[in-house]
């Protein structure tokens, strides 16, 4: 018990330092995710750092290929769960780990089932905000990032294999919805909420966080939406599990598709120019998401409260 008191240092009551904490801790395990995961692919025969360095398009082979899936899932356990169970292991008090993290109870069917309706219902809004985002004037050294990390996504995303396609979908879907939302919406959106004490601040904080740290300017404004729709499906249900589901049958779509129509998915990689989305189409994915938000502040399980109540502070 003593152990635990000196642990928590009344973290409890300070999201400001917890938050600051969590910033560290990603760094951290970002850092050291990146060095074991070159550590253990080198181990294979494959030198990871000239591949991820490299500032030409390059086919790699099916080791290759492997060795870059297994870096990224390296890097990412470290970089996103192993931080977050550090800070709430030091945060959390006497509070389990579930109801630190809101993974306490599941959702409903029903609920599940609207929250995919309005991801299918934003999609046309992602897809305008991407092509402003892709229509801004940005300084080159952001383009040459961007093109850079295309093509090697564009390798990750070559499936030559059914076992090609469940190695990529843990990789890029399962590791990214359980990781990414424990540490963005599960450790640090409560906390910006608390620390603004204002709950839809602290969601597009949260959201503008979660998006820049992915380093991929032209699609800014589409992961900072998507952001935000997933703290608002925590926010509005109260449990984790949702925004899980969710951004893993976002990114497991994408991937199933690039298995499924490769040749389609080399032309999205490989281009540069978006077309502009059809207006008409954009208004009704307005109405609609307008629509289904309503639904959900009327009939969603509400959590509008929790993170302000001082019996309740993480």
């Amino acid at each position: 018990m003593a152990t635990n008191s000196i642990l928590n240092m009344g973290l409890d009551k300070r999201p400001g330092m917890v938050t600051v904490l969590a910033l560290l801790a990603f760094s951290f395990g970002m850092g050291l995710g990146g060095t074991l995961g070159a550590m253990i692919v080198n181990a294979f025969g494959v030198n990871i750092v000239p591949i991820v360095n490299s500032s030409e398009a390059l086919v790699l082979n099916l080791l290759e290929r492997q060795a870059i899936r297994g870096f990224h899932l390296v890097s990412h356990l470290f970089t996103f769960i192993f931080s977050t169970l550090v800070v709430v292991a030091l945060a959390k008090g006497e509070r389990s780990w579930g109801d630190y993290l809101q993974l306490g109870r599941f959702t409903s069917a029903r609920i599940l089932g609207m929250s995919i309706a309005l991801l299918l219902a934003m999609l046309p809004i992602i897809y305008f905000s991407n092509w402003i985002n892709a229509n801004l004037p940005l300084p080159e050294w952001m383009i040459t990032m961007e093109n850079n990390q295309n093509w090697m996504i564009g390798e990750v995303l070559r499936m030559e294999s059914f076992s090609e396609f469940l190695i990529t979908l843990t990789v890029a879907a399962i590791a990214p919805a359980v990781g990414e939302e424990l540490f963005f919406r599960g450790l640090l959106q409560p906390q910006l909420q608390k620390l603004t004490n204002n709950p839809h601040l602290g969601i597009w904080l949260c959201a503008i966080l979660f998006s820049a740290i992915h380093l991929q300017f032209v699609g800014f404004f589409p992961r900072m939406l998507l952001g935000a729709l997933l703290g608002y499906l925590l926010w509005w249900s109260g449990t984790l599990w949702l925004p899980i589901l969710i951004h893993f049958l976002f990114n497991g779509a994408q991937i199933t598709g690039a298995y499924l129509s490769p040749d389609a998915m080399k032309v999205a990689t490989e281009t540069t120019e978006i077309e502009m989305p059809s207006i008409w189409l954009t208004l009704l994915s307005v109405f609609a998401v307008g629509y289904l938000v309503k639904w959900f502040t009327e009939s969603a399980i509400p959590a509008n409260d929790q993170p302000f109540e001082e019996d309740n502070l993480p």
